[in-house]
């Protein structure tokens, strides 16, 4: 039978675990050690006879109650603790942001968002992860609140989403900068005799068996592709260090390219092509202005 009287502190613990899934996180949120939270939270198991917060691959998981707990409580924690302590709740502050990408983007934008001198984002703090390619996955990352933006591939329409699409116009041909035969205008009958390194979807739970490329058009069939990689990274530092080609938006050439010793091809080759990327939040964080403030900085990418 549950106990009746359960400590408030206990709910904060509570509703910091359910938004956290970490308990050494959820420690530092409350400024309290990691033994005083696995306390607590032995405490909530006892108290509700349940889990409270499951351990699986993905992490910490809250159950079907703890989110009810968490629905229930959160809202009333929020009103109680400020007019107390005269501060919001570190649970409820969301400075603190968690952003699912690619490593592609995940690169570029850290990069804005470290250099972004503005004070909207001055005291916030970003966390990036790619947490799962599985679509349903992402979604219910998203309505629990686990991850506050997800940049990549769209996904299926939730009343509870918004979703912004970014195009990124054109796709520019690259190489090593002292490539042995690429110089001047190059055509698509030079290219095809080179190696060609092809940028490809991670692949999920719908998608395992097709190859999915990320930049795909007129001619890249007769393209050699001696090699398929899921990470810009991987791609640029063997086209940077063989003689090897590859595509890439042409708004990301120019911030690679200080950090890769590549070159872009004069070439007609997939210069009319469009490369989409969606930006999906919660409609309750619209109008949140450090989430409008990623925004504005992916926009630029479609400039």
């Amino acid at each position: 039978m549950m106990n009746r009287k359960l400590d408030l502190n206990l709910l904060r613990v509570l509703c910091a675990l359910v938004e956290n899934k970490n308990v050494t996180e959820t420690g530092i949120r409350l400024g309290m050690g990691v033994s005083s939270v696995s306390y607590a939270l032995n405490k909530l198991r006892d108290h509700y006879s349940d889990p409270i917060m499951i351990r699986t691959k993905n992490g910490m998981q809250p159950t079907g109650l703890a989110l009810d707990l968490y629905n229930h409580f959160s809202p009333a924690l929020n009103l109680i603790e400020p007019a107390s302590t005269g501060r919001k709740l570190p649970l409820h502050d969301k400075n603190f942001f968690r952003i699912r990408t690619n490593p592609t983007i995940e690169n570029w934008l850290a990069s804005k968002l470290m250099n972004d001198e503005g004070t909207v984002i001055q005291n916030a703090v970003f966390e990036f992860n790619n947490f799962s390619n599985d679509g349903e996955a992402r979604i219910e990352a998203l309505r629990r609140k686990q991850i506050d933006i997800d940049i990549g591939t769209s996904l299926a329409v939730d009343s509870s989403i918004i979703e912004y699409q970014l195009l990124l116009k054109n796709v520019h041909a690259v190489c090593q900068v002292n490539h042995p035969r690429l110089h001047g205008k190059v055509t698509l009958e030079m290219l095809k005799k080179e190696k060609f390194i092809a940028y490809v979807l991670p692949k999920d739970s719908s998608n395992i068996e097709l190859e999915k490329y990320i930049f795909y058009f007129d001619g890249i069939t007769s393209l050699s592709r001696k090699v398929r990689v899921s990470s810009l990274a991987t791609m640029l530092m063997l086209v940077s260090h063989s003689d090897a080609v590859c595509f890439m938006p042409a708004s990301l050439v120019d911030y690679y390219s200080k950090f890769y010793n590549i070159k872009t091809l004069e070439t007609d080759v997939g210069n009319e092509y469009t490369y989409t990327i969606y930006a999906n939040i919660l409609k309750s964080a619209k109008d949140n202005p450090i989430i409008k403030n990623i925004i504005s900085h992916l926009m630029t990418l479609a400039d």
